[in-house]
């Protein structure tokens, strides 16, 4: 063999051998723990709130109702905070109050002031349903759902057509998924096109564009749990909303009699999942694969007779890796790219689970400042699905099922303006408002601290 053919194999061998030590570098590379950086944000909006709802559509946050630092309920105006993202690039306010005006001008036609309430986005619409009033007790609006345009900035309602609806409620859980889509919409090509966008935003970000929603009501809302008055026994039921059947279906009721008010509920792919604490020592995470026939434009009912909860005990003792039990905290999925998704699990007022108060309890804190990740499947088909797949052949750990502290990182961007404002971590709190932005993004705004104080800053966490 000619030098010439011994050099182009060698070089061939080389690369092969390398590009194999690479993959199994990253194969063998965990998938927890992961970091975030906090960043206050600067805004003319100062809204001490608790008990309230914040959505987030095409970069800005809408926040609505809640209590104020009085004990007060707030008006039924909606506050708009522009967010400080970096793809922000049109230069509106940072912030407005818009008052609340109905579609056709009709002041009946819009929601009244309420804290405890749920919300959650479908395209460009908020969507808002419960909580209380002045009383006790929920409101009953008989399943009504209030709608919220993010274009016209007027509400309209939206009202059950069968007698089948969820019973008055405070402090439910609530999400959203845009399926089923409306009628030509396919539902293949909007993941791939979404996996493009995900990948093109992270090389080229100019070249983004915001897609256009399906002008169409579209979609499913899920809500779970919650308390008919603040003196009731939690409740423990399900329901799915069609916003385009205008039905409600009930779903199996969750298994646990502990779940805390509000309940901590997230929707990863097809599934429901919820937190609950039977002691202090465990605790457990429960989910529900979702029928296709919710999600998918399908009448088949054949998913729907075995569709149950399913429960995962993890421990939650100071010397494992688990969240400790807690209510009125964040849980949020996020996306780390690739089809890998994790649960973030974040700050909350602490719960007891146990009538005994040992030492170690009464010097443990009111309102809890950490943060944690939980690892579900990966979606299929994606990279991140075929390196678990991998993984798994190989022996190697998934790390599917896991949970692990988010370590904090400083944020280096914004040291200056944090350090004159002398703050670099929102610290204790519980019953704010949070949502996520996209990707490893998640906004949160006001609550209660440590002191009982009523909190009105926000704060972006970005996770890697």
């Amino acid at each position: 063999m000619d030098p010439g053919s011994l050099l182009v194999a060698e070089q061939v061998i080389s690369t092969t051998v390398e590009g194999a030590a690479l993959a199994s570098i990253g194969l063998a590379q965990s998938t927890q723990p992961l970091s975030a950086t906090f960043t206050r944000i600067t805004s003319e909006a100062f809204l001490p709130r608790s008990s309230h709802t914040l959505s987030v559509v095409d970069g800005r946050a809408y926040i609505f109702g809640g209590k104020t630092e009085k004990g007060d309920l707030a008006g039924n105006e909606v506050h708009i905070v522009t967010l400080p993202l970096k793809t922000r690039t049109d230069g509106e306010s940072d912030y407005k109050c818009v008052p609340a005006l109905g579609e056709h001008g009709d002041d009946q036609a819009i929601p009244q002031p309420r804290s405890g309430h749920s919300a959650c986005v479908i395209g460009e619409r908020i969507y808002i349903l419960g909580g209380q009033g002045s009383g006790a007790d929920a409101l009953d609006e008989k399943g009504r759902i209030w709608v919220f345009d993010t274009n016209s900035l007027h509400w309209s309602s939206i009202d059950p057509k069968e007698d089948a609806y969820p019973s008055p409620r405070i402090y439910a859980g609530c999400v959203a998924s845009e399926h089923p889509l409306p009628p030509g919409s396919d539902g293949k090509l909007k993941v791939l096109g979404a996996q493009i966008q995900e990948t093109i935003s992270k090389t080229v970000p100019s070249m983004v564009k915001k897609p256009s929603p399906p002008a169409e009501p579209h979609g499913t809302l899920f809500i779970s749990n919650g308390l008919s008055s603040t003196s009731a026994e939690p409740l423990n039921d399900s329901w799915a909303f069609s916003v385009a059947s205008q039905t409600w279906t009930e779903l199996p009721s969750t298994p646990s009699p502990k779940l805390p008010s509000p309940p901590s509920l997230a929707l990863v792919q097809d599934r429901l999942y919820l937190i609950s604490s039977s002691s202090e020592i465990e605790s457990e995470i429960h989910y529900l694969s979702l029928p296709k026939s919710l999600l998918l434009r399908s009448d088949s009912k054949d998913e729907e007779a075995d569709s149950s909860w399913e429960t995962i005990p993890f421990p939650t003792n100071p010397i494992a890796p688990g969240p400790r039990p807690r209510k009125g905290a964040g849980l949020l999925p996020i996306t780390t790219g690739n089809g890998r998704a994790y649960l973030l699990y974040f700050l909350g007022e602490k719960v007891s689970t146990s009538l005994d108060v040992t030492s170690q309890e009464v010097e443990a804190p009111v309102f809890w400042s950490d943060a944690f990740s939980y690892q579900p499947p990966a979606s299929v088909p994606s990279p991140a699905g075929v390196k678990d797949s991998t993984r798994s052949t190989l022996g190697i750990s998934t790390g599917e099922g896991t949970w692990a502290e988010v370590k904090v990182i400083a944020n280096e961007e914004g040291q200056g303006k944090l350090e004159e404002e002398g703050k670099s971590h929102p610290g204790p709190r519980g019953f704010f408002a949070s949502a996520g932005i996209g990707g490893a993004e998640v906004v949160l705004w006001g609550g209660i601290d440590g002191r009982g104080q009523t909190e009105g800053d926000g704060w972006l966490i970005s996770i890697k």
